[in-house]
């Protein structure tokens, strides 16, 4: 078979077919690939060489870090005290609660992310608290799962942390462009709670207003998280560290933090280890696999035959890029958003870089595309890690999220209409 494109196609298809089997999307893409090599080449020199030359990355080296840095946060009670820090804040508005689950998910993207690990966690907390005061359940349900997703794209993220080690980008310009849309995103979310809640106040009853000195006194309750996103951030915008520099940091102060506060433990130390260790083998472990796939496609040439095909056909940028939307949305509902990235890039970016697309830009952009992704059935991460902590229905989850899937689509229209909104932070921050 010497027809490139093609071999993509069956490659494709022979994954969604793996995938629905029930097989892990890791162990998925790793089976295509070798067999792939095997059935053209013979053999799999190739794909041995590519785990070490994916690992063998000084930017992933953050990966561990900002996950270890988000467990101790997580195990040693931050959480709980964000939670009860940005109800006073913002309870006394209409919607209530649902916007703390909206900022709550925000500031702790800031010390966490992941998208799953954002939902769980503040989830966990705001579900029954939520039921307590009689809370609709699918507004309720729908702003967690839509606030959790803003864990990839608010910095720090794993998934532009990925993306910046595949297509040779500074992760600072990244963590920078997606403040802007990060915040944007935040604010259409709670702009519809507010809206609908105010249009009918049966679906946040009993606000609680809170006094000037209740707001001082909640900072009790924010401190740790805002440090934390001082050191990180701050070290990273002010040119200090490097990102994973930041993110040896950020974990030092954590368990700094947790030591002040007396919450951490010989018992919750080791299961942060063990926790962080876990969902780093997982995280890498895809990027690995993913990589050897995609080093598959790049071998037989898929990548550079689609964009000859495309600059040929004389499409223009704009039609390119909405076939790449298209495409991201549908794979979204299949497979997780790291490997949706790792295997689409090989392609995409050759065609993307003759049209000279800003990588930054490129970055932000499938980062949303990614978060879509997590609130689409059948697939989704976050509906399903909604659904496990709530008990309800995939249904009622599913009914709660689809206003914000639409919110996520004006977010990516505007990203596409105003590049700004991405660019201008970067270019202030001289992080380019």
């Amino acid at each position: 078979m010497e027809n490139p494109v093609l071999i993509g196609v069956l490659s494709f298809v022979a994954l969604i077919v793996i995938l629905f089997s029930g097989i892990p999307v890791a162990i998925g893409l790793g089976v295509v690939a070798l067999l792939g090599y095997l059935l053209i080449y013979g053999n799999t020199g190739v794909a041995a060489m590519v785990p070490f030359a994916t690992l063998n990355s000084f930017v992933l080296t953050a990966v561990p870090l900002f996950i270890f840095m988000g467990e101790v946060l997580l195990q040693c009670g931050i959480s709980e005290r964000l939670y009860r820090g940005t109800s006073r804040w913002v309870g006394g508005i209409p919607g209530g609660l649902l916007h703390s689950n909206v900022v709550s998910c925000s500031l702790f993207a800031a010390i966490c992310g992941s998208s799953p690990a954002t939902a769980a966690t503040i989830g966990t907390i705001a579900i029954p608290a939520l039921e307590k005061r009689g809370y609709d359940s699918k507004l309720s349900l729908g702003s967690l799962a839509a606030g959790g997703t803003l864990g990839i794209l608010i910095p720090p993220s794993i998934s532009l942390i990925v993306f910046g080690s595949l297509a040779q980008t500074s992760v600072g310009a990244l963590f920078a462009g997606g403040i802007i849309p990060g915040l944007v995103m935040s604010s259409m979310f709670m702009a519809y709670i507010g809206y609908a809640c105010w249009k009918n106040p049966a679906l946040a009853p009993g606000r609680v207003k809170t006094s000037p000195r209740e707001w001082l006194l909640s900072l009790q309750d924010l401190w740790p998280t805002i440090f934390v996103m001082g050191i990180v951030l701050g070290g990273i915008f002010g040119g200090i560290v490097t990102p994973t520099e930041a993110a040896a940091l950020g974990a030092s102060a954590s368990v700094g933090i947790a030591l002040f506060l007396r919450q951490l433990n010989w018992r919750n130390f080791k299961t942060c280890l063990a926790n962080s260790l876990s969902t780093t083998c997982m995280v890498l472990f895809i990027v690995t696999c993913a990589s050897v796939f995609s080093s598959f496609l790049t071998t037989v040439g898929t990548a550079r035959e689609v964009s000859g095909w495309v600059i040929k056909a004389g499409l223009s940028k704009w039609t390119i890029l909405l076939a790449i939307y298209a495409v991201m949305m549908f794979l979204g509902c299949f497979i997780d958003g790291l490997s949706m990235m790792i295997v689409m890039l090989p392609t995409v970016l050759p065609v993307l870089e003759r049209f000279g697309v800003d990588m930054v830009w490129f970055g932000v952009v499938v980062t949303v595309l990614i978060e879509i992704g997590m609130i689409t059935p059948p697939m989704g991460l976050n509906l399903f890690v909604i659904q496990g902590i709530s008990k309800k229905s995939m249904g009622e989850v599913l009914g709660g999220t689809i206003p914000f899937f639409f919110i996520m689509l004006i977010e990516l229209a505007l990203l596409s209409v105003f590049p700004e909104l991405v660019l201008w932070l970067p270019r202030q921050l001289g992080s380019g």
